[in-house]
């Protein structure tokens, strides 16, 4: 470092802590001056991008079965009054905790619609992008360079604008890791130690609304023992104690069900090595890979997959700039000036805070994805920023600072394009596998159905397509809260259900609903968008196509085994299926479950299938379902008459539901079927 010159003075003003002096003649920008009136009016139009496109057209977004999921836990709280556990499920095995529920519950007080919360979420992706410039601007070794540099990259991050336009826990990621790191800094850097408390307790938020920032925890460790000097007892015991406070909900439902997340800890498979967290934090800095939204439609994209060179300079960017910041920790670590120490400490910090996580995952043993990474975003581009803060003070020159502020709009504009391509595909394309169906569409789908149910005066909507659970399944758990408060609605799963209700009903088919809804095709329908289809129901049920069910057929729950259909498999000897026609005579208490034997003359089993049929929640007095049973043979069944015995029994405690008589008196344990007729 060169020595300060008698009577010169920086250019930029210092704002020190204690008594230190400025001793050199070329002080890394504090970031501590005063801001200029345009800067903010440049701020001002930096944040038109990210609001734009996190924010802007709030129906297209991915609307899946976490994105319903979440929404649903934040209107159990805003509508009822219920106080979540814990979150949506994880990839690791056992569920989030609930934070991110309480996050979102602003988006939902005053509506059940999915649209506000979704522009929510882009809000929250806007306030990042706004701290970020505010970190940059005002650190030690930042400046008004550092600033707009490091906001633009964020703004136009193709991954970082997908993760958050959904109702996503993800969407909080950066903000609250911009907060994380800005406490720190000012706690163990800037002298302000009280701080260190709030950054422990916003480390705890972080760490419950994505478990992959447990990785900055080493991180953090690394930062108490450096700056160890700093560090006051109070302000660490106070944020501990801050911290699990946060922990509450979570911790009581892991304490009442036998500590899942344990489990799941320890169950997992064997750890390996390998790079996979290079390559997807590479992809996630540099938007590569932003192609993969249109899924099984990838082979009709054009433009987006050759571009991977031109995503490629972000990430070179970055990488020049961890090296160049890294170069500056090394040479003024202990350099005299504080200026100059106190922005090789922030450039520790933010070194630490982009490599850490990367490291972190060199082992793992779940698999990795993309949104991890979402944490060394931000990371990434402060460090850009500052390195080119760095430059354009060490080569002032108006040339240098035209060519960055070009090459910079053009990256820029490069990502924004690349970013309304695959908007306008993925609006336009089927993507499974990718994007998936936008919310508006859903929407449209949703607004169609009761538009015709409340024409046609339904009592109720019946949703038939692949599962009936809404806390497992994906289409139930869409429609859950796309018709909740609107209108009374049901669940089918159409793979191996046909519902028939006594009163007037709306049946609305999904593409994928599964065989069972040939049963629906005796009554009129209409085409809904993207493949729906809605069934009129006017009370009654499929009378061709079934034999009857003769003798004893009532069970003392309730359950009238009206008829039947048997489809015997094309290998003879093999099983085969049976439909079951049944009817609720009357509700009764307890889950039970279907126990369907194919039997011979001498009452041996030949092959046997258990099932739910329709669950007992879902039931109504006077509902005839229809149910398949895939009856597969132990051995190969012999060509001689066969029966099918069907039985009924408790659930989860597996007793026998007996067979009664009109008196109510018990007569035999099953409804006996057949002769079955054996297919040509």
């Amino acid at each position: 470092m060169s020595k300060p010159v008698a009577g010169k003075q920086s250019n930029y003003p210092v704002t020190l802590h204690d008594s230190e002096a400025v001793s050199s003649d070329r002080v890394p920008h504090p970031g501590g001056s005063q801001m200029a009136g345009w800067e903010l009016w440049l701020l001002a139009g930096i944040l038109v991008l990210p609001l734009l496109l996190r924010a802007g057209w709030p129906t297209l977004t991915e609307f899946k079965f976490s994105e319903a999921r979440l929404e649903a836990l934040a209107l159990e709280v805003t509508r009822e009054g219920r106080l979540p556990l814990v979150g949506v499920p994880s990839s690791a095995g056992f569920d989030h905790s609930p934070i991110s529920v309480y996050f979102y519950l602003p988006a939902f007080l005053l509506t059940t619609n999915p649209v506000p919360a979704t522009v929510y979420g882009g809000l929250v992706g806007v306030a990042a992008v706004a701290l970020c410039w505010w970190l940059a601007r005002r650190w030690p070794g930042g400046g008004r360079w550092a600033a707009p540099v490091a906001a633009v990259l964020f703004a136009v991050s193709p991954w970082s604008v997908a993760f958050s336009r959904k109702i996503w826990q993800v969407a909080f990621v950066p903000l609250l890791a911009l907060l994380f790191v800005g406490l720190v800094v000012s706690a163990l850097i800037q002298g302000r130690k009280w701080n260190l408390a709030w950054a422990l307790v916003v480390y705890a938020l972080l760490v419950q609304v994505h478990p992959s920032a447990v990785s900055l925890s080493l991180a953090l460790v690394l930062w108490l023992v450096i700056f160890w000097r700093r560090v006051r007892l109070g302000p660490l015991l106070a944020g501990g104690g801050g911290a699990a406070l946060t922990m509450v909900p979570f911790l009581v439902h892991q304490v009442q069900n036998g500590w899942p997340a344990m489990a799941a800890l320890t169950s997992m498979p064997e750890a390996v090595w390998d790079l996979t967290s290079v390559r997807l934090a590479w992809e996630a800095i540099t938007g590569r890979g932003i192609h993969a939204l249109a899924g099984d439609a990838y082979p009709l994209l054009r433009v987006v997959p050759h571009l991977g060179w031109f995503f490629n300079v972000v990430g070179w960017l970055a990488l020049a700039a961890a090296a160049w910041l890294g170069w500056r920790v090394v040479t003024r670590w202990k350099a005299e000036d504080k200026g100059v120490r106190q922005t090789a400490s922030v450039d520790m910090v933010l070194l630490t805070w982009f490599l850490v996580p990367i490291l972190f995952n060199l082992r793992h043993s779940l698999d990795l994805y993309l949104h991890f990474f979402a944490l060394v975003l931000p990371a990434a581009f402060l460090l850009v920023g500052r390195a080119a803060q760095d430059l354009l003070e060490i080569h002032p020159a108006r040339w240098l600072k035209v060519a960055w502020t070009v090459g910079l709009g053009l990256v820029a504009a490069g990502q924004v394009a690349a970013l309304v391509m695959m908007a306008g595909f993925v609006s336009n394309h089927d993507t499974p596998g990718g994007f998936g169906t936008p919310l508006g569409r859903y929407l449209d789908v949703a607004s169609q159905a009761l538009a015709v149910a409340q024409e046609t005066e339904a009592a109720e909507i019946l949703v038939v397509g692949p599962g009936n659970s809404v806390v497992v399944d994906e289409l139930p758990a869409i429609f859950d809260v796309l018709l909740r408060g609107r209108m009374a609605y049901r669940f089918v799963d159409g793979d191996s259900t046909a519902v028939f209700p006594p009163h007037r009903a709306v049946a609305l088919l999904s593409p994928d609903a599964g065989e069972a809804v040939d049963w629906y095709a005796g009554w009129s329908s209409r085409d809904l968008p993207n493949g729906y289809e809605l069934v009129d129901l006017d009370g009654s049920w499929p009378q061709e196509g079934l034999s009857q069910a003769t003798g004893p057929r009532v069970f003392e729950n309730g359950v009238e085994v009206q008829g039947y259909d048997w489809e015997e498999d094309t290998v003879p000897g093999e099983g085969g299926r049976l439909w079951l026609l049944w009817q609720v005579l009357w509700l009764s208490s307890g889950d039970s479950h279907f126990a369907v034997r194919l039997a011979d003359d001498q009452g041996r089993i030949w092959g046997q299938r258990d099932a739910v049929g329709y669950p007992t929640s879902l039931r109504q007095k006077g509902d005839r379902i229809i149910n398949k049973f895939d009856i597969i043979a132990a051995d190969v069944v012999p060509p001689e008459p066969h029966w099918a015995q069907v039985g009924m029994y408790t659930y989860p405690q597996l007793v026998d539901v007996e067979v009664i008589d009109d008196a109510g008196r018990i007569v035999q344990p099953v409804v006996v079927l057949g002769p079955l007729e054996r297919g040509p």
